[in-house]
């Protein structure tokens, strides 16, 4: 191997490295972004069942009043 080979070789693990460095930054940021749509479903979800219970008050208090 002369000196243009190492310095190729070189460049070619520097790039590499800074590459899978990258793609390490972006799984992190997306399992974050994944850890908030989450919690945000979870809430969703809990409105829902919220807004389900409300609904059937609702409905018993209707049905107590037509009587």
């Amino acid at each position: 191997m002369n000196i243009k080979d190492t310095i190729w070789l070189i460049g070619v693990v520097i790039a590499l490295g800074a590459t899978w460095g990258m793609t390490s930054q972006r799984v992190s940021a997306m399992e974050k972004d994944i850890d908030r749509l989450e919690t945000s479903l979870q809430l969703l979800i809990r409105i829902e069942t919220r807004i389900a219970v409300i609904e059937t008050e609702v409905k018993h208090i209707n049905e107590k009043l037509d009587k």
